[in-house]
């Protein structure tokens, strides 16, 4: 497991470091709160600082502030609530219900039988897309993969995702091969947190290919990014067949 080497906290009641530290943008902002989450300065579950306090002490406006966690909290990554505050969020796997349920779970739930296999994996470099969602750099490595999933010998969906460099979880090649990555992050990462999006695209080359159909054909797809301690985990978008119907039960 990934034990963050924790930063010395200023002095009780010192906000403000040596040196005014001003932040004029969002984005520098928003940047400034993933330091301090990775760096394990705010751990997972932590109340951090008030948007009043955050803008004195950055130097910038409190809309500049509130844009910022606003973002990271539709990520995932921070939660928020009117009156208690903003925290680090901290989803312990049990309790992250639909936003990461593994593809096996749900072609099971259905009483079929299910079918995994990897059919491309490249390290890339991060297109701007992904960096915006992972806030990576666009110098990162990161391991590109494509799967397709059946259901008794059916297709069911195409998962095709962007795996993080991550010291919290080490999926080497033979374990991509044998599941889908969610799998083996629910085993050893003890906090996830993630954001899920339900949309409707039109069907790639690529993944029409896999699914034995035409390209173009609108289908409905998820996205899903997991992050853990402010790190992203994964960024993954399944992919299923035109006309496909899915359901979850909570």
């Amino acid at each position: 497991m990934f034990n963050a080497k924790r930063e010395s906290l200023p002095p009780s009641g010192s906000l403000r470091p040596a040196g005014r530290q001003t932040l004029n943008t969002w984005q520098a902002v928003q940047a400034e709160v993933l330091r301090r989450i990775r760096s394990g300065r705010w751990a997972a579950g932590q109340l951090i600082p008030t948007e009043h306090q955050l803008a004195e002490e950055l130097g910038c406006a409190r809309a500049t502030i509130n844009r910022a966690l606003s973002q990271l909290a539709e990520d995932g990554i921070v939660q928020r609530r009117r009156r208690v505050g903003t925290r680090v969020a901290a989803t312990s796997v049990p309790d992250a219900g639909a936003e990461a349920t593994p593809i096996r779970e749900e072609v099971e739930a259905s009483g079929k039988t299910y079918s995994y296999q990897l059919t491309g994996k490249d390290v890339v470099r991060a297109s701007s897309d992904i960096v915006s969602i992972m806030h990576v750099g666009h110098a990162d490595p990161l391991t590109r993969y494509r799967a397709i999933i059946t259901a008794d010998g059916e297709p069911y969906c195409v998962e095709v995702g962007y795996l993080a460099k991550n010291e919290s979880v080490d999926l080497t090649d033979d374990m991509i091969r044998k599941a889908e990555p969610l799998e083996w992050m629910r085993q050893f990462v003890p906090q996830l947190s993630g954001r899920l999006e339900m949309l409707a695209t039109r069907l790639t080359a690529e993944c029409a290919e896999e699914l034995g159909t035409e390209k173009g054909f609108p289908v409905l797809t998820l996205d899903r990014t997991l992050w853990s301690d402010g790190r992203a985990l994964s960024h993954s978008r399944r992919v299923y067949p035109p006309g496909h119907r899915v359901s979850f039960a909570r």
